[in-house]
């Protein structure tokens, strides 16, 4: 059973090497001193909670670490920002032992490193199952708000979503599919993509990490305009009959996975010129005046989603 220290130090081997250009205090001490950014400063937070969002029997450490990073950048890079900095908090088993940590750290820092961001410091607690939190601070001249979307917009997404949702039913009935399963575990972000959005002039932009659907009326909601959403657009993706093969496999209907599915981590947004976007993202639908989310011929996907505070309203047997 390793020690707090021992913990902390085992940390600072995984996080203290490069303390990045704004750092003038890193960890070691009660606090991080940051150089003032020359810009807007973005702050966002997610938790991961063991049983909830990740089972240790389905994933390695590194994954684990890997996982709630990638859910952190991708809101910095929503906003249109760079992700900077991140706070690790942490509350572990008892007999967490500092090989898991380091495992768990090395995740953490692989992802940071893809960004270009640094840790900072965190905290560490004992808990009965494991739970992550983590802070992430990011610089943007211009953030990209769910606020901007326009009557006349396209709306736009950067894949089509549901693999990750794919991924958890195979885990969840004993089925091997390489892909699927690995979307889910380990979830990736298009950086390079998302760095090309923020650059391309958009009018609103949002991580679908809780649903497509779920997350369109986010979007509306904030905008005050409705969003008409065309399947057939969708259905239009390379990857489509791929997904389609395998939900038919497991006994369920495709589009559940693609509109309630949660944790792909691809971009949703609108743009007044779709010509600004790069040529991988898929133009799905319209912004019209009146509020809420239309899924034209298939209104029952209307409403699929997660939210941790409601009854489930999809029928993921835990949160993706």
């Amino acid at each position: 059973m390793a020690t707090e220290a021992e913990l902390i130090a085992a940390l600072s081997t995984i996080f203290s090497e490069h303390p990045g250009p704004g750092v003038e205090i890193g960890i070691g001490d009660d606090g991080a001193v940051l150089l003032p950014p020359s810009t807007k400063q973005i702050a966002v937070a997610d938790m991961a909670v063991e049983g909830v969002h990740f089972r240790r029997d389905w994933s390695s450490l590194t994954q684990i670490g890997a996982k709630i990073t990638t859910a952190n950048v991708a809101d910095i890079l929503a906003m249109g920002a760079k992700p900077t900095y991140l706070l690790v908090t942490a509350g572990l088993p008892a007999d967490f032992s500092v090989a898991e940590m380091i495992e768990l750290a090395q995740g953490i820092r692989n992802e940071a490193d893809r960004v270009g961001a640094t840790v900072v410091g965190g905290d560490l607690s004992v808990s009965p199952v494991m739970v992550i939190s983590i802070m992430a601070l990011g610089e943007s001249e211009s953030p990209i708000l769910r606020s901007g979307a326009k009557v006349g917009d396209m709306v736009f997404v950067s894949a089509l979503p549901g693999w990750s949702a794919a991924g958890l039913a195979c885990l969840t009935a004993g089925a091997s599919d390489a892909k699927a399963v690995a979307a889910h575990l380990k979830p990736t972000v298009d950086y390079a993509l998302a760095r090309q959005l923020a650059a391309a002039g958009i009018n609103s932009l949002c991580d679908i990490s809780d649903g497509l659907i779920s997350e369109a009326h986010h979007l509306s909601d904030a905008s005050q305009v409705r969003f008409v959403l065309e399947p057939d657009f969708l259905s239009a993706s390379p990857e489509f009959a791929e997904l389609s093969v395998l939900a038919l496999k497991l006994g369920t209907d495709v589009w559940r996975w693609i509109c309630g599915g949660g944790e792909d981590h691809l971009f949703l947004g609108t743009t007044s010129d779709p010509s600004v976007l790069p040529s991988e993202v898929m133009v799905i639908g319209r912004v019209v005046s009146g509020r809420g989310v239309e899924l034209v011929g298939k209104s029952e996907f209307e409403k699929v989603g997660y939210s941790h505070f409601q009854a489930v309203v999809s029928e993921l047997p835990f949160r993706p």
